[in-house]
């Protein structure tokens, strides 16, 4: 695990099951750490590997030359945003790590702008094990040289894209989870195929991965099948289709895979968790 190169203070936003991981890499790599969130519990852990708590997000901004926001849902991203903008001023920088609108990082950028603060996005994608080795895809909303304070901080997160525009990150990032999505339900079904013809599903995992079918989703396939036995597929997926359906919507565009995924979503998923766990899913684990 390499030391960071970056040496100014950075506030983090959001303790979650995302945010809470990169925050712990990021002081295990060096990052001089202050933390904030509703959740004591989430403070404590990242506390006790090194990180700085505040009490408010003014006490943050207070300290911090760079703030990273990692809340969800959307409304939330602008609350924070929208209380950070009266404590920020020239020369800071908000980089915005939720999934959020790229029409909204925009206009978030603007008002910050405003203040002389510079605000973009750079959403991350990667599994539980990129997040504690720093190995995450940072997908930047930026060029490289208009970052170039903060290059060294995005590299310590994981390996840094740069999208050239403002907004681009959750355009790639949303992309993404369009393709994702689609592909890990078509993958749920071939697996239930291969069963009912007598197939284990490592076999057929096996088969699909040496031939045009293989995938990231095949070849990190327990990741997503522990992400629905907690419950957070349940939660999330219809969410995240919803969200890339009305972005795209906005421009005109028609994301028709998408909209099939939404609507068979729910009966997909449930009929996985079911077979992982041998329980119908609760009723508010479920969209």
């Amino acid at each position: 695990m390499n030391e960071t190169r970056y040496k100014d203070v950075v506030g983090y936003v959001g303790l979650g099951d995302m945010g809470s991981g990169i925050a712990t890499h990021l002081v295990e790599v060096g990052v001089r750490l202050v933390v904030f969130d509703l959740n004591p519990e989430a403070i404590a852990a990242v506390v006790a590997k090194g990180a700085k708590s505040a009490g408010s997000l003014e006490e943050l901004a207070a300290t911090s030359a760079v703030i990273i926001v990692c809340v969800d849902p959307q409304r939330q991203v602008v609350r924070v945003v929208d209380e950070l903008a009266e404590f920020l001023g020239p020369g800071q920088t908000v980089i915005i790590q939720s999934s959020v609108s790229p029409a909204l990082v925009i206009e978030m950028a603007e008002t910050m702008a405003q203040k002389g603060v510079k605000l973009f996005d750079a959403p991350v994608s990667g599994s539980h094990e990129d997040r504690r080795n720093g190995t995450l895809s940072v997908l930047t909303g930026a060029t490289a040289e208009g970052v170039e304070a903060e290059r060294a901080l995005l590299e310590s997160i994981g390996r840094p894209l740069y999208l050239d525009a403002l907004g681009g990150g959750e355009v790639a990032k949303l992309a993404n989870n369009a393709i994702m999505t689609v592909t890990r339900l078509a993958t749920i079904e071939s697996l239930e195929f291969g069963r009912a013809f007598g197939v284990s599903e490592e076999n057929l995992a096996k088969a699909i991965k040496i031939s045009s079918g293989g995938s990231w989703v095949l070849d990190n396939w327990e990741y997503f099948d522990e992400q629905l036995r907690s419950g957070f597929t349940l939660r999330m997926s219809s969410k995240q289709s919803r969200e890339i359906i009305e972005t795209a919507e906005n421009r005109d565009v028609h994301m028709r895979m998408t909209e099939a995924a939404l609507e068979h979503s729910k009966i997909i998923h449930e009929a996985r968790y079911a077979h992982l766990t041998g329980q119908e899913p609760q009723a508010s684990a479920s969209i």
